[in-house]
């Protein structure tokens, strides 16, 4: 490390970012950016000047001129190159120290330096903005080890392909999303925030500036973990889909290890030892065993994620289906309440129109029961309907329905009972409630109740529920007009087809 590198903030774990390196970015984007102004800004800083010169003076720029001050680069690189070098400083400075930080950097210089020497290739004059962008594509998880980097590092040493599964299964942003909203607050051009955003996607994106970093992504993910053979086989085709030829593929591949190397150097940080292809395919046997370990501890994740996942799943599920049951539950007495009576008749009125059946509807009103209240209190009331509801159930046939419809009255569905039928279960129920004795507090209650009903079949009954309702009220309006404690049925209503 050099002297320069050793003073630099890193005992900490993490460095602050170049003030003076985001203000050039920023000046730099600007439609009248001036080099002279920006050269000034530069030499404000002169430990940011010093970094400046180095980089540019470093192999891993690639300028043939050498230079000894702030005003040369400015003028040799131009606007748009210290733009490039101010945002690769901001990045750098990102990384924290030692060996976790070296494998984030590395990943990051890998996809800009593959970028930018594919750019070459492909005849592109102004190849700073593809090192940008390749830069950039991991800078999601370079934000992410400011606060965690553990977590981070844990991500960067997956294969690359399957960084963004891991992110997405830990429920957190993926670093491609992360990324492309750091590039957005840099303000940087929206065809490199959109090469950040999509370098993850399975196909390759038609902009030129995101398929770049989409095949840089492809060629650094040969050095990261995972069967060298299959990912360099892969690496090469996508090159041949942009147009390079067999032997540029080639270089490319060859060069790669030593301009991430250049580019540590330049920015004065370790990026740990950078492998050939050839050595990295002698070393594939201790690769796959990392590789298997990593994937161990993933899948062992994914599975507590899923069992959370589930256990989740089926929470909300007891969750939803007791909200149902509230919505649809009397409070008081447990029964189906007005809203769930209705819908069940409304199906019960199309099965029956449907099928050409019957149906009965019968409401029993508990006869006198403003005296109960006003007697006894509302609490004993209340224990009263508790009472009647539970009786109601308990002698209802199965497949008949009883709910609270309001106050003390209460309806009976009654699906396939014709007139006789409805009169027969009212009169059980009648004389069940006749018999029925609640006891309270204040001693012993008999109540009695009286039922109304009204009877459908044939097509057209569906369109009859009001109409069904009121002979209903009427049957039970007869019932206590003739002294309560009785059943009224209204004869068979069969509406024309």
């Amino acid at each position: 490390m050099t002297a320069a590198a050793a003073q630099r903030p890193q005992a900490q774990g993490k460095t602050p970012l170049s003030v003076v390196a985001l203000q050039i970015v920023r000046e730099a984007l600007k439609p009248d950016a001036s080099p002279t102004e920006l050269s000034k800004l530069a030499e404000s800083d002169p430990g940011f000047a010093l970094r400046i010169i180095s980089m540019v003076n470093s192999a891993a720029f690639g300028f043939s001129r050498k230079v000894s001050d702030v005003r040369q680069a400015t003028a040799f690189i131009g606007v748009r190159g210290l733009r490039t070098l101010g945002l690769s400083l901001a990045v750098s400075d990102m990384v924290p120290a030692g060996a976790d930080g070296a494998t984030l950097l590395g990943n990051s210089l890998r996809r800009a330096v593959a970028a930018q020497v594919i750019a070459k290739k492909l005849g592109h004059r102004e190849v700073d903005e593809f090192f940008t962008a390749g830069l950039f594509l991991e800078v999601g998880l370079l934000a992410r080890a400011r606060d965690d980097l553990p977590a981070a590092a844990r991500v960067a040493r997956l294969p690359a392909a399957d960084r963004l599964v891991f992110e997405r299964a830990e429920g957190g942003t993926d670093h491609a999303a992360r990324g492309a909203e750091l590039a957005r607050a840099f303000t940087l051009p929206a065809d490199l925030v959109e090469a950040v955003a999509l370098h993850h996607e399975e196909t390759m994106p038609a902009a030129p500036l995101a398929k770049i970093a989409w095949v840089a992504e492809r060629v650094a993910a040969v050095w990261e973990g995972g069967e060298v053979p299959v990912l360099q086989a892969e690496a090469a085709r996508c090159l041949v889909a942009l147009g390079l030829r067999d032997r540029d593929v080639a270089e490319v591949l060859e060069k790669l290890p030593g301009l991430v190397a250049d580019g540590g150097a330049a920015f004065e940080r370790e990026v740990g030892p950078q492998q050939g292809v050839d050595k990295l395919l002698l070393d594939v046997s201790q690769g796959l065993i990392e590789m298997n370990q990593s994937y161990e501890s993933m899948v062992r994740r994914l599975e507590m994620l899923l069992a959370e996942k589930e256990e989740l799943r089926l929470k909300l599920e007891v969750a939803n289906s007791e909200l149902q049951r509230l919505a649809s539950t009397d409070a008081l007495t447990g029964l189906p309440n007005k809203r769930s009576l209705e819908t069940q008749i409304a199906r019960d009125l199309a099965r029956a129109d449907r099928d050409k059946t019957w149906l009965s509807l019968v409401v029993v009103d508990v006869d006198h029961f403003k005296s109960v209240n006003d007697t006894h209190g509302h609490a004993i009331g209340d224990q009263v309907l508790q009472a009647v509801g539970k009786s109601l159930a308990r002698h209802l046939r199965a497949g008949d329905l009883a709910g609270r419809y309001g106050g003390e009255e209460f309806l009976l569905v009654l699906p396939g009972s014709n007139p006789i039928g409805a009169r027969i279960a009212a009169e059980r129920i009648r004389k069940a409630l006749e018999a029925l004795v609640v006891e309270t507090e204040q001693g012993p209650i008999r109540v009695t109740a009286s039922f109304g009903g009204a009877s459908v079949s044939g097509p057209g009954c569906a369109r009859t529920r009001d109409e069904v309702f009121a002979r209903a009220d009427a049957a039970l309006y007869e019932a206590k007009r003739a002294g309560r404690n009785r059943v009224v049925i209204h004869d068979a209503h069969a509406p024309a087809a």
